[in-house]
């Protein structure tokens, strides 16, 4: 069984090693799907040739670092005498995952299982022990590029078989999160206008928007279920030409304190980006900041709150001035 760790040792260490970044935000619970492709080396002594692999598992991600996978792969294969051999692995694995702040996500993985084959060889269904390593390649929220590498070790036969595949992962199934609570909008101050000759100009205007744009855990991305609030937010400053805006973005406390800050910096820019080249504002009127953890809507208790404080929020002012000068309360 040594074969079986030495086989992977190296693979494993490179992908612990490049996953020892603090998670920036929790991974989110639900199924997983991924139909896959590869190539299957058997061990020599079975005397069957290296051969393509097909495959279709079925998962299920916790909203931590661990899932599970039972994994089915047809690898059918040729002996050396050209007679055709159906073979049938039935895998259950347990995956550990390194979520990080980037789109690349590495995992190990073992499991047990059995390969059937249709003639009678040596080995036919002996319990199976697999050991590997694979790495994901986010492509949206639902879906990942997955390359996956596995040595199976027969734990009743001197047998050591290889298979490597290529996959896209869907995931679903995943809880939504509750709608943030409807912001306050600050009343419009009243101006006392004394009598006098010219009189003074009024105070700074200061709007909190009622328009909170959400996002997924550690993405900037803005999603197409959003676009109405910044629909609104152009129809805004539409109707109210001498006003500017500040776009602030906010982040949940998990993860280093300066990572989210450089997070929420990044969802305000999104926001700003979107509503010049999508809705037609134009970019002086727009500012953005970024409060990292600050401010939160609600404590940052449960996963649920963690998901309303991944927000950003817009607030229009009659001045630059007054905008420069203005703090979240």
């Amino acid at each position: 069984m040594s074969n079986i760790f030495k086989k992977t040792a190296i693979l494993s260490g490179i992908l612990a090693a490049s996953a020892t970044a603090v998670h920036a935000e929790e991974p989110v619970a639900g199924f997983t799907l991924t139909p896959s492709i590869g190539y299957s080396a058997p061990d020599n002594n079975r005397g069957l040739d290296d051969d393509r692999a097909f495959g279709l598992s079925f998962g299920y991600q916790f909203d931590n670092p661990w899932g599970v996978e039972f994994t089915y792969l047809n690898l059918d294969s040729e002996l050396s005498n050209g007679q055709n051999i159906d073979a049938d692995q039935y895998r259950l694995d347990g995956l550990y995952n390194f979520f990080n702040s980037s789109s690349v996500t590495p995992y190990l993985a073992a499991g047990l299982g059995a390969t059937h084959y249709g003639k009678d060889l040596h080995g036919d269904e002996n319990t199976q022990l697999n050991a590997g390593a694979g790495l994901k390649f986010a492509l949206s929220d639902n879906t990942s590029l997955r390359a996956d590498y596995r040595v199976v070790e027969d734990l009743q036969a001197d047998h050591t078989d290889q298979v490597a595949t290529i996959g896209l992962q869907y995931s679903f199934g995943a809880k939504k999160a509750a709608p943030a609570p409807a912001p306050i909008v600050e009343p419009t101050p009243v101006v006392e206008v004394t009598p006098v000759v010219e009189p003074e100009p009024a105070p700074p205007v200061k709007t909190v928007l009622p328009y909170d744009i959400h996002f997924a855990f550690d993405s900037a991305h803005v999603a197409q279920s959003e676009y109405s609030d910044l629909q609104n937010i152009a129809d805004h400053l539409e109707a109210n030409p001498e006003q500017v805006a500040q776009i602030r973005g906010f982040a949940d406390s998990m993860g280093p304190k300066e990572y989210n800050e450089t997070l929420s910096v990044k969802r305000a820019d999104a926001v700003a980006k979107r509503l010049v080249e999508d809705f037609g504002v134009d970019a002086s009127r727009l500012d953005t900041v970024g409060y990292g953890e600050a401010y939160p809507v609600v404590e940052n208790t449960s996963k649920a709150n963690r998901q309303l404080n991944r927000r950003t929020t817009t607030v229009s002012f009659s001045s630059r001035e007054a905008m420069e000068n203005d703090m979240p309360n």
